[in-house]
């Protein structure tokens, strides 16, 4: 009997053993690897999708307050509350966080989210007045909400009207969606 013959009808050593579950192993924690990151990818997308979704909501409702501006180059107070307010500055939509149908976290309302994922804090900011763009206002919406998926305690710097000016985007901490817009004035 030959050696070759002599191996094979032993089976296979400790150390084929070995090779082959280290490599199946390394095979294993790849697409773990893979998975993980796909998992995150969808998530990021989502709550892009999200922010994106809600800033186009704000900017519908901005436009709905324009049915209200009549006259002048900006509404008269208390005909659009929203677009009466200073221009060149943040202001908010949302003095506390909003879920990703702008509703907000409120116990006793029917209304509320449930499940408590108010995420997502809404700024906008009205542009100057320029006369060659007579009854026309630019926008912008910023939906801005933590990084961190559980973590909404950091919104609390975030979402009122006080602190909408100040908020400067911090990659490391939140992430931001900014939609520009072009409000026009209603004809009556």
């Amino acid at each position: 009997m030959s050696d070759g013959q002599r191996r094979s009808s032993r089976g296979f050593t400790i150390v084929e053993i070995l090779v082959a579950v280290i490599i199946t192993a390394v095979g294993f924690a790849a697409i773990f690897s893979m998975q993980v990151g796909s998992i995150q990818g969808n998530i990021e997308a989502r709550e892009l999708a999200a922010a994106t979704n809600l800033a186009e909501r704000y900017v519908a409702e901005l436009r709905r307050d324009a049915y209200q501006w009549t006259v002048g180059p900006r509404p008269e107070a208390g005909q659009a509350p929203v677009l009466a307010r200073a221009a060149g500055q943040w202001h908010s939509f949302t003095p506390m966080p909003v879920d990703h149908n702008g509703r907000a976290y409120i116990d006793d309302d029917a209304n509320g989210s449930p499940l408590a994922r108010q995420r997502f804090c809404a700024h906008y900011r009205l542009g100057p007045n320029n006369p060659a763009l007579e009854g026309v206002i630019n926008v912008r919406v910023r939906i801005v909400w933590p990084l961190a998926t559980l973590d909404r305690t950091t919104l609390d710097a975030v979402c009122p009207e006080e602190r909408a000016n100040g908020f400067v985007p911090d990659p490391s901490r939140f992430r931001t969606v900014v939609l520009p817009a072009a409000i026009r004035r209603h004809e009556s």
